[in-house]
């Protein structure tokens, strides 16, 4: 579903990522996990080319995307993503903040776009909460209709950059439970997180990623128990203290 091939990325001086090659297969969860400053966050917008890559290629589901002739709205069709900030429009409805996507971009008619939005409303727990604005919801609730939101466009795969890292803690479950049923129902998903039991207990594969290079893979077993780079096992003592 997704693949990437020797991914480069510099910001000036500062090479960023060093040949990133990875393959997500459909219906797999892979979580990325590594120190501030590793890539991460990066790697995650060159594939659907928020941030172009300087070099390598990128894949979805058999179409190269980073080609001059492929339109970057198009790709984000594709591949739907998840911030850490909620990027809600404030002055829209959870409601409006879903269908407005199907309505803007696939010129849906609007009873179909808001008929589809109360279905994902509902799938995300928020059924009740339609007509509300963001400034009446909790940060928990916002995120949850930010994923409602990139559902809405239909994507084959879902890209989640630290979800819920901007969240109080006791929101942080309610916005990993949606994950882990959208994983379940069989969503390509790459999910750069702190939550390491999420990773554990939903994650397909684990990457570990530090300055710009993936450093070890395998099961959430292999990595978190049984982890083969020094760095990583470093990495992994301190984060599952």
């Amino acid at each position: 579903m997704i693949r990437t091939e020797d991914i480069h990325k510099h910001f000036g001086a500062l090479h960023v990522l060093r040949g990133i090659t990875l393959e997500v297969t459909r219906g797999d969860v892979l979580v990325i996990i590594g120190p501030s400053g590793s890539g991460k966050s990066t790697f995650l917008r060159c594939i659907n080319l928020l941030v172009r890559p300087d070099e390598g290629r990128v894949f979805i589901d058999g179409v190269q995307v980073n080609r001059a002739d492929i339109r970057p709205e198009w790709v984000r069709q594709q591949v739907g993503m998840v911030f850490q900030s909620f990027n809600l429009f404030t002055h829209l409805t959870a409601l409006e903040n879903v269908a407005l996507g199907p309505i803007r971009v696939k010129k849906a008619p609007r009873d179909e776009a808001e008929t589809k939005a109360r279905q994902l409303l509902a799938r995300v727990g928020l059924a009740a909460k339609e007509q509300s604005y963001p400034a009446e919801l909790s940060g928990g609730q916002q995120q949850r209709v930010a994923i409602a939101r990139a559902l809405a466009m239909d994507p084959k795969a879902m890209l989640f950059d630290e979800p819920t890292s901007a969240l109080d803690p006791e929101y942080i479950r309610e916005v990993l439970d949606v994950m882990a049923n959208l994983a379940h129902e069989g969503m390509t998903m790459i999910v750069v997180t702190h939550e390491m039991g999420f990773a554990s207990s939903v994650a397909s594969r684990i990457v570990f990623m530090d300055g710009g290079i993936i450093l070890e893979e395998g099961r959430p077993l292999d990595i978190f128990e049984h982890p083969k780079n020094e760095r990583t096992r470093a990495f992994v003592s301190k984060i599952l203290r």
